[in-house]
């Protein structure tokens, strides 16, 4: 890959999930998953995670120069870590990179899904750095720092 068929690099920081599906009794170990032009990464496992899973993981991806613009979307995914067999997709949603490739910055909610319905949200924070210098400055995050890794406290209906 040549460096001027790249556009920058794309850091997203998968933080948390909340209200993902529990398909069993126990509580899971879920990871994350972010599929973006053909290349996957995978945050580490939370154990007993459960349904509201904290990871604060970032994966870097390669942004290439693409004319057509169609490959903008990245796609993320949840998953329950199965000691034996398979692991077991939890849900998984789309996000459309195009306004953060211009505005360098994303950060909130991402709708999980299965065929089965809504599966969840998961909190990514994305920022792209493009080969150009980057942006002077940040914008503040939509969670309030104590909300950054904190887990939901209280009771929660079931699900």
């Amino acid at each position: 890959m040549s460096k001027d068929k790249e556009l920058g690099t794309l850091v997203v920081v998968v933080l948390k999930a909340r209200h993902l599906h529990q398909p069993s009794f126990y509580k899971q170990d879920p990871y994350a998953q972010v599929a973006f032009n053909g290349l996957t990464k995978r945050s580490k496992v939370d154990p007993k995670g459960g349904q509201h899973p904290v990871w604060d993981d970032e994966l870097r991806f390669p942004v290439l120069v693409d004319p057509s613009e169609k490959n903008r979307t990245i796609e993320v995914s949840c998953w329950k870590e199965e000691p034996r067999g398979e692991d077991k997709l939890l849900g998984q949603g789309k996000v459309d990179i195009s306004e953060t490739l211009k505005t360098g910055e994303f950060d909130d909610w991402v709708q999980l899904e299965t065929s089965g319905g809504a599966r969840g949200e998961v909190y990514l924070e994305m920022t792209f750095y493009a080969a150009a210098p980057p942006p002077l400055t940040r914008r503040p995050s939509k969670l309030s720092p104590s909300d950054r890794l904190s887990r939901p406290q209280g009771k929660h209906p079931q699900g």
